[in-house]
């Protein structure tokens, strides 16, 4: 073998190496993102938690939102800005959600079930007289797509028929 060949033959195989090399980096890139979005959908799942303690911890707090979410127009001020302030954060938690999601930072299954929650919620009189007040504390592209929402049964939110509550 002449020395052109044995340094052919060294190229070849440092080129070898390097796409070996390449190929690893991407394996561990993906590996690496995947780890990622299931650390946010982890994070989402335990700031939704923290959300709703605040309903689970609090009767008095549970009562003013489903009244609310029936007849908002119909509470004391106090109840409006309890329900206010807890329609805000979840709304907040969902455009924060949805931007995520837009990034591919978020689960599509953890995406798909904040939209059917939203949709559910959109529906309700309640979220309707609140997004009259608060709809521009939230972005366009947010206010597109939450009002594109399908319109949902706003009758059984709870298991519980309204209709028949407010007769």
């Amino acid at each position: 073998m002449t020395w052109d060949a044995l340094a052919a033959i060294g190229q070849l195989i440092g080129a070898l190496g390097v796409i070996a090399s390449l190929v690893f980096v991407g394996i561990q890139l993906h590996q690496g993102t995947k780890a990622v979005r299931g650390s946010a959908s982890q994070a989402y799942s335990s700031l939704y938690y923290a959300i709703n303690a605040s309903i689970i911890d609090n009767g008095e707090l549970a009562r003013i939102w489903r009244e609310s979410l029936a007849d908002f127009d119909g509470q004391d001020a106090d109840a409006k800005v309890r329900f206010i302030a807890l329609a805000s954060s979840i709304f907040r938690f969902y455009e924060s959600s949805r931007a995520q999601w837009l990034r591919g930072q978020l689960d599509d299954e953890h995406w798909d079930m904040i939209e059917r929650q939203a949709t559910s919620f959109a529906s309700q009189p309640g979220i309707k007289s609140w997004w009259k007040l608060r709809r521009q504390w939230h972005s366009t592209q947010f206010q597109d797509w939450f009002e594109a929402l399908p319109e949902a049964d706003s009758g059984t939110m709870y298991g519980e028929d309204k209709r028949k509550e407010l007769s």
